[in-house]
């Protein structure tokens, strides 16, 4: 369907029945239809170049379906900066709304919703039910409508403003709640972020006049002393802090203006236009900004790198003390309450109030000198994450924490420039933590291993006997009529009384263990044992020093020594067995002994002495470990010390 245009007169065609608004190619009026005819609402800007894979009237397909890219329109944020609304039409009819905003892309169609919450009820990190999902509110704010092309499926007045909503599950889905201006109910706009890649946009045309946007870094003189001024990202760019002067400027839509004077500082360590390469590929550092945390009375400052890529958008590299990590953004409803992200369990680490005190280079945001933000930070390293909030934002990062090793690697112009980390990093995991790990597992393997052998051996009694022990010597035997006389030197010390056990059969490659048990009382004895093959005669020889002793003295009774003596033997061959035992003992009286024969035993004195060397090392890092976990917790802005962080 096309009317003339009322403002101009040129032809202004409608493509779809349900298109409210059409912008007029000739004068940029904004051309309204309805029942009563058409109107025009008024001029828009002209749009603003950006660097997009979009195109209007570009072709594309979301979930199977095709569409149509029939209008787009560009929407300034209310503290600054801009993003843009591409109007979708899919085969079917359904209208969908494609926003870009910073280098991420989302889908989103609207839903009646009976029950949409008032807007004064909003602020970031509230959790609003929206179907059978719980959608955590990012954003809160308001915005207005500054250039649009094409055909709109809602009516559309120049530089009017509304209220909105941005809200994500964590999980992929986006949600936008537009309030409008108040003077009707406010919509509910549900989708997903998707990636531009897998829509297959192709053809189409740009929906401004002139020459194509630039792609490379463009080039600006600084109002102030005319220095030159590189942007990598020219169409996302807000405040450019002046690396010359040290002014800060606005360069919001290509016009540029003094915002205030910066003091002048050391440059940063890694000189703006340096690449470096993380996970997610290489990326150009393009800003630098020095923050302060509200620690403890004080303000402690830290560097923050703003890196960036086209197609990926913006990242940052964080520099605290020396320690260096690499950070992401992430949505505000993927981390749940308590910390918890993406199966992981986040301590709260520290809460302080983050002050901006300089800049460098270009930002995607409004940027100013003294802003402030509350931040938190929850740890399991080597990740944190963090959430920045303001009256009207939440925003969410991980961090991954980098090794001296790993960050050179990354950027290659920090060698010869990184000095040695203060204290313990928040995020820094325990150097140690695969050796701790490795140890815990010998540890475990070691307690199953001694619980098996004690669960499977037998402990069986082969022999038991009980001697008399008679005091005294044993009678001399006979001389024989050849045997020389001793004459001198020292006598020979008396033989002790001599038993043997009956008979008994051991089994091979089992552990033997002789156990002795006298009744002595304030008295002594001494036992030799022999271990005696009955068959080829081999023996394994013992001997053991068995007394007892107490009493009362003072009115307290005291006792010293053992009556009784345990030794094990290494197996033995099959066969039968006998015990040899020669003894002596103190007084006049005989003693009585028992001996029991026990054949596969489990040592437990043993497998504890083994277990202790070789937990000992361990046992040496458990100690540094927690001396580790007590400095990092020493500097959390928090008033209790937890009893573990779990970073082994």
């Amino acid at each position: 369907m096309i009317f003339a245009c009322p403002t101009c007169g040129a032809s202004v065609e409608f493509r779809y029945d349900d298109s409210l608004v059409r912008v007029c190619d000739a004068c940029r009026s904004t051309v309204l239809r309805s029942d009563r005819g058409i109107e025009s609402l008024g001029r828009v800007a002209d749009v603003t170049p950006i660097d997009s894979p979009l195109r209007l009237f570009a072709d594309g397909k979301y979930n199977g379906a095709g569409f149509l890219l029939v209008g787009m329109s560009q929407i300034d944020h209310g503290a600054g900066g801009m993003w843009q609304e591409w109007y979708a039409k899919l085969d079917g009819g359904q209208w969908g709304w494609l926003t870009e905003a910073q280098g991420r892309f989302y889908m989103t169609f609207e839903r009646p919703y009976p029950q949409l919450p008032r807007l004064h009820e909003l602020r970031p990190g509230v959790s609003v039910p929206i179907g059978d999902r719980f959608y955590t509110v990012g954003e809160v704010t308001k915005a207005s409508y500054r250039a649009a092309a094409g055909e709109i499926p809602y009516r559309y007045e120049p530089g009017a403003e509304f209220w909105y909503a941005d809200l994500s599950d964590g999980m992929g889905g986006f949600a936008t709640i537009d309030y409008n201006d108040g003077s009707e109910p406010p919509a509910l706009y549900v989708g997903t972020q998707v990636n531009v890649g897998d829509l297959r946009i192709s053809g189409g045309e740009r929906p401004f006049a002139g020459e194509a946007p630039r792609r490379q870094a463009d080039s600006l003189k600084c109002p102030n002393c005319g220095g030159k001024l590189e942007l990598a990202a020219p169409d996302r760019a807000m405040r450019v802090g002046c690396p010359y002067c040290a002014h800060l400027i606005s360069v919001e839509h290509g016009n540029l203006q003094i915002l205030a004077r910066l003091a002048r500082r050391p440059p940063p360590e890694i000189p703006l236009g340096t690449k470096a390469t993380f996970s997610e590929g290489e990326m150009t550092v393009i800003g630098y900004v020095q923050r302060s945390a509200y620690l403890g009375g004080l303000w402690y400052a830290f560097d923050e790198y703003l890196l960036f890529r086209p197609e990926l958008g913006f990242r940052w590299l964080v520099n605290s003390d020396g320690h260096w990590s690499y950070v992401q953004p992430i949505a505000p409803g993927a981390v749940e309450l308590g910390g918890e992200y993406d199966g992981v369990k986040f301590k709260l680490f520290q809460v302080a109030e983050l002050r901006v005190d300089h800049v460098v280079g270009e930002f995607y945001w409004a940027v100013e000198v003294g802003e402030r933000v509350v931040g938190e930070d929850y740890i399991a390293p080597p990740a944190m994450l963090s959430c920045e909030s303001s009256r009207t934002e939440q925003q969410w990062s991980l961090s991954t924490y980098l090794t001296r090793r790993e960050l050179l690697q990354a950027v290659p112009a920090l060698k010869g420039r990184v000095g040695p980390a203060k204290g313990i990093g928040a995020n820094q995991p325990y150097a140690l933590h695969g050796v701790a790990l490795v140890g815990t597992i010998i540890a475990v393997l070691m307690a199953g291993a001694g619980m098996a052998r004690c669960g499977t051996a037998k402990n069986k009694v082969v022999a038991t006997e009980t001697f008399t022990l008679e005091p005294g010597a044993a009678p001399p035997l006979p001389k024989a009529a050849d045997e020389p006389t001793t004459t001198s030197g020292a006598a020979p010390e008396p033989a002790g009384h001599i038993k043997f056990s009956r008979p008994f059969t051991l089994e091979s490659g089992k552990n033997i263990e002789i156990e002795l048990s006298a009744d002595l009382y304030n008295n002594w004895g001494y036992v030799a044992v022999d271990l005696v093959n009955d068959k080829t005669g081999a023996v394994v020889s013992y001997d053991a020093n068995l007394e007892y002793y107490s009493g009362v003295e003072d009115g307290d009774s005291w006792s010293e020594g053992s009556k009784g003596d345990s030794q094990v033997l290494g197996p033995m061959e099959t066969g039968q067995y006998l015990v040899r035992i020669e003894s002596q003992v103190g007084g006049n009286a005989a003693v009585q002994m028992r001996m029991t024969v026990h054949q596969d035993v489990f040592r437990l004195r043993w497998w504890l002495i083994a277990a202790g060397i070789v937990a000992f090392p361990f046992l040496l890092m458990w100690w540094h470990h927690a001396v580790h976990h007590k400095r990092k917790w020493e500097d959390a802005q928090l008033g209790y010390l937890p009893p573990s962080e779990g970073d082994l």
